[in-house]
């Protein structure tokens, strides 16, 4: 949020910095930023994590503190920080005393406001199997729970990316994965166009 005469004063300060001093710039759009205090610094890109990383990390920490968590209940937080660890802590910690401290898929979706993944399964399948009034049905069921209808559509782009990937790529589906076999289904349904 600086403006043009901010970034002037900052670059005196850059070119001429006190010895005790360290400057740390943080940004999520660096093509603001004057190329002229560019090039006075170091620049890291940081990426996103995998939600697989997330989860990974949130198990890690329930575990130590311990507490109970569904590993189901971790991949949903994990998805719903959308690669960022920090919102995934945060969400967590929501998690937790919303759960009154054992952290439940089924509430843990309550709180995200998000369909359940079996719903939206049923809805893909009923997609697939071109059967409209069922189609119907379920849009109906799932508007019975006032969901954020974005977050809908997220997970219905996340189950089509996945049957995709699945039909080129069948390795990529881990044999653990709790829908694996209903995924598989669809894929062979499914053409892959």
């Amino acid at each position: 949020m600086f403006s043009g005469h901010s970034f002037n004063a900052l670059l005196k300060t850059l070119e001429e910095p006190p010895p005790h001093v360290k400057f740390l710039l943080a940004t999520t759009d660096p093509q603001k930023v004057p190329v002229t205090v560019l090039s006075r610094c170091l620049q890291f890109n940081l990426k996103r994590l995998l939600p697989e990383e997330i989860q990974r990390q949130l198990d890690h920490i329930v575990r130590a503190e311990g507490m109970e968590a569904e590993d189901q209940a971790l991949a949903l937080l994990a998805r719903a920080s959308d690669g960022n660890m920090r919102d995934g802590l945060s969400l967590l910690d929501q998690s937790i005393a919303f759960c009154g401290g054992r952290v439940a898929a089924d509430q843990v979706r309550t709180m995200l406001g998000t369909v359940g993944r079996d719903l939206s399964l049923d809805l893909v399948e009923s997609l697939a199997d071109l059967d409209a009034p069922r189609t119907l049905d379920e849009v109906a069921r799932i508007a019975e729970l006032t969901p954020d209808f974005a977050g809908v559509l997220q997970e219905l782009l996340l189950i089509l990316h996945r049957i995709a990937l699945l039909q080129q790529v069948p390795g990529t589906l881990p044999d653990e994965d709790p829908e694996r076999e209903r995924l598989l289904a669809l894929g062979q349904r499914m053409a892959p166009e």
